[in-house]
């Protein structure tokens, strides 16, 4: 089956969310250097990384309806502050950073300029909100290269729903079987897709696969040529 259109997840796909979690305690760390100690980086990521759990939070583990309020009440209550932002005030300082502070997944943008130039067209499939969607694209400098960038929220289906996976196939006027879906997620991503009729590749490293496992896999952007 010819593949005319390449669809990707975001996190843990296109951006490495660990990595961009230490580039955005560093920027926060910054930020307000003279209201915190110079030695609290390490401390502001395993908040972070406890909350976030990957992009994919325990709900026991939410004080508050977002990621980002949730963090920011936890490094209020855990840091050690000369003097304390409020609630609202860090909250919002993830809302408008930490899609800035995105690091993109090794070999994305070359990956990624390569398909454009073949002329496949491209598309994110994220759960998440919108805005958010779009300020990590904009942080990783992909926006660009994108005919479609869809979200949960947008649509209002969430994956692995083969809806949303279907609803972005029609937006790019593609059968689904002419789609590739690249995801780090075997249910979220690999399951949707494939209940959606496409072609699903596994991007391995991020989380384990329940049996059985997901038929084609990768361990590097690069290797989804080999699928085109």
């Amino acid at each position: 089956m010819t593949i005319q259109a390449v669809l990707f997840d975001l996190d843990n796909t296109l951006t490495h969310r660990d990595q961009s979690i230490l580039a955005y305690s560093q920027f926060l760390a910054q930020a307000y250097q003279h209201q915190l100690p110079h030695d609290e980086i390490s401390q502001i990521q395993a908040i972070i990384r406890r909350i976030d759990n990957g992009g994919y939070p325990k709900k026991e583990l939410l004080t508050h309806p977002s990621i980002a309020a949730s963090v920011a009440h936890a490094l209020l209550q855990e840091l050690t502050w000369k003097s304390r932002p409020d609630l609202e005030e860090l909250t919002q300082f993830w809302f408008q950073q930490f899609g800035l502070s995105a690091v993109a997944m090794q070999g994305a943008s070359q990956l990624l300029t390569e398909l454009k130039q073949a002329g496949y067209k491209l598309a994110v499939i994220s759960n998440g909100g919108h805005a958010t969607r779009l300020t990590i694209l904009q942080g990783l400098g992909f926006s660009h290269y994108f005919h479609e960038i869809v979200s949960s929220e947008l649509v209002g289906i969430s994956k692995p729903n083969p809806e949303i996976f279907l609803y972005t196939s029609q937006k790019l006027a593609v059968a689904p079987e002419n789609c590739l879906f690249v995801g780090d997620h075997p249910i979220n991503d690999i399951q949707g897709a494939k209940s959606a009729g496409m072609q699903a590749l596994w991007l391995q490293g991020f989380h384990e696969a329940k049996q059985p496992q997901p038929i084609h896999s990768i361990q590097r952007l690069a290797e989804i040529k080999q699928f085109l």
